[in-house]
């Protein structure tokens, strides 16, 4: 452990990055819609899976000018979105562009993306003339074949992103039309990419890059727990859309239950801490179903750790394949900072209040949610906490150590 992380007062007035759910979407669409400016080099407030996505829709598009690539290499690295959405992106351009036969994709996935689950995406597009193999000895992922135009039947209960991905690549495929089989995951993510595509490619798109993107829900997820669970703490958030489809904002509502408040000041959102700051302020039981905002469940377990005396949080099963299993990194976690958690039959269990230990160490496992929760684990205990790697955060809150 060769990072210490203290919190001991929080000032911030602070615009907050882009989402990157929403910038995935952007790029991707714009791309389909014939814009070049989305394959451009990185960007001030671009994170590395944005980077994954440019890169990606880069190689894409320069390998189509090029006869001599068969294989067009798709370095998404850890971005688990890039994955999914550009695998059906990928062969929908290519079918398009009359060259499915001759080229073929070549996915590199880095860390655990490769593990986490593409099964009902192969099957899909397996139906539909595309084969998608994952070789896991040499960590790549082969699609190859025309896309054919038809039903994309597609189960709903892994990951809304198949067929987010199957809705983007349809833009290019006339006549495909997306249809989804039983109850859908995260199905506010879906909404906001038929909300983005609407925008994009409806019959009034906005131009190029006219619109400005929506600031990330799950990063003002984070600032606002901190800034809840530090004992000084003044926070202002700007950039972000109190109507948006990112489902990560049901972080106020579940701070309001543990005794936080907020308000909008203008375009801002403030953190109120009202009750919370009273020390008798304790909620007996907290249930919860995470089923629709799994990124921020390591936040909502330290603060309800802190704020509440026993915490179910159904639905946490999809956390196990995250870029590490944040069931198991989250409960460690709460342990030592002296708490008591358990994970049974898929919802995690934490008995509230903490008993730290002199020191306290949390690793991350190269996981950007795992070091902020790190962070909240600091502000709430008011001791400093080791960490093994700060790097991590990068992936989607580069800057972060500079405000905090």
């Amino acid at each position: 452990m060769n990072y210490e992380i203290k919190i001991p007062s929080l000032n911030l007035d602070f615009t907050v990055p882009p989402s990157k759910s929403v910038v995935h979407r952007e790029l991707i669409i714009q791309f389909l819609m014939g814009s070049l400016s989305t394959i451009e080099g990185q960007q001030q407030n671009d994170n590395d899976d944005i980077r994954a996505t440019r890169a990606c829709l880069k190689a894409l598009y320069e390998a189509t000018k090029d006869d001599s690539v068969t294989d067009i290499v798709m370095p998404c690295n850890e971005s688990g979105s890039t994955l999914r959405f550009m695998i059906s992106v990928g062969a929908a351009y290519l079918t398009h562009m009359g060259l499915a036969g001759k080229k073929r994709l070549v996915f590199l996935p880095k860390g655990r993306l490769i593990e986490r689950p593409l099964e009902q995406l192969v099957k899909c597009l397996g139906n539909h003339g595309v084969t998608v193999r994952v070789d896991k000895q040499n960590q790549k992922i082969y699609v190859e074949g025309e896309l054919q135009v038809g039903v994309f039947k597609i189960e709903g209960n892994v990951s809304s992103q198949y067929a987010s991905g199957l809705q983007m690549a349809s833009l290019v495929i006339p006549g495909a039309t997306v249809e989804i089989v039983g109850p859908l995951e995260s199905k506010g993510y879906y909404d906001l990419t038929l909300d983005i595509i609407k925008k994009y490619a409806g019959p009034e798109p906005v131009e190029g890059q006219s619109k400005v993107t929506e600031g990330d829900w799950s990063s003002a997820a984070f600032l606002l727990t901190l800034g809840a669970l530090t004992p000084d703490a003044h926070v202002e958030l700007s950039g972000l859309n109190k109507d948006s489809f990112q489902k990560d904002k049901i972080i106020l509502e579940i701070l309001q239950k543990l005794g936080f408040g907020y308000e909008w000041n203008g375009g801002k959102l403030c953190l109120v801490k009202g009750r919370a700051g009273e020390d008798n302020f304790y909620l007996q039981e907290l249930e919860l179903d995470a089923a629709d905002y799994p990124d921020i469940v390591p936040y909502i377990a330290v603060a309800a750790a802190a704020r509440c005396k026993l915490t179910k949080i159904k639905n946490i099963e999809r956390l196990r394949f995250k870029e590490c299993d944040r069931v198991m990194a989250t409960i460690e976690a709460l342990k030592a900072a002296g708490a008591k958690a358990c994970e049974k039959d898929g919802t995690l269990i934490i008995e509230g209040g903490f008993n730290p230990p002199e020191s306290i160490e949390i690793p991350t496992f190269n996981d950007h949610r795992m070091a902020m929760t790190a962070c909240l684990v600091a502000a709430w205990t008011k001791q400093a906490v080791m960490i093994d790697n700060k790097e991590c955060v990068n992936k989607s809150f580069p800057g972060l150590w500079s405000i905090i």
